[in-house]
Formats: structure tokens, C-alpha cells, sequence
């Protein structure tokens, strides 16, 4: 018993704090009708956006609802992810956070 509890004080540990921001944010539950301009322009008075990127179904290019917002600083990005989470854009709840690293491994 006590193993385990010593493994979630080492995950904890390791969520609290030791990996820096991001400078780029994940955007998901956007409408499926959201441009990159108006993506962009959504989130460009938080600082200096250096790429936006709506990920589209490969077989009709459409929007699948989610994205991803490049800043040029982390604290940029910071300041977007506390302004935005949780508010209505287009008629839907979006939820934003930092993006997580890819993991080209899969």
C-alpha cells in the first residue's frame, strides 16, 4: 500500500511543476464552420500569433473542430488560455489548453 501512495506522490510531483508553458495552445469543441482567419483573429489580441492551424478530415477538408494557435511568447499563450477556456465562441463552449508535445513514436 504504502508503494503505491509513494507512486502517486511522484506523479504528482511530476504535474506540479517542474516543465515550462507551451508557446503553442490546443483549442478543441470550435464550430465546424470556424475559418482559420477568424480563428486567428479570435485569438490574436493575447499577443503576437505566429501560426494557426484548423486540423480538417482528410477526405472532405473540412474542419474537424479543433486547432491548434502558435504564439511568439509563453506568456502570450498563458494569457490566451486564461482568457478563453471556457467561453462561447459561435455558439459553442470551447475549452483551450496547453498543447501537449507530440509523441512521433506512434
Amino acid at each position: 500500500m504504502t508503494m503505491r501512495g509513494r507512486g502517486l506522490l511522484g506523479l504528482a510531483s511530476r504535474v506540479a511543476g517542474t516543465k515550462a508553458f507551451s508557446t503553442e495552445i490546443f483549442v478543441s469543441r470550435l464550430s465546424f464552420y470556424t475559418t482559420e482567419e477568424e480563428f486567428k483573429n479570435t485569438f490574436s489580441p493575447f499577443g503576437a500569433v505566429e501560426e494557426v492551424r484548423l486540423v480538417r478530415d482528410n477526405q472532405t477538408g473540412r474542419p474537424k473542430g479543433f486547432g491548434f494557435v502558435k504564439y511568439s511568447s509563453q506568456a502570450a499563450a498563458e494569457k490566451a488560455v486564461k482568457a478563453m477556456d471556457g467561453r462561447i465562441i459561435r455558439g459553442r463552449l470551447i475549452f483551450v489548453e496547453a498543447a501537449k508535445e507530440r509523441d512521433d513514436t506512434g
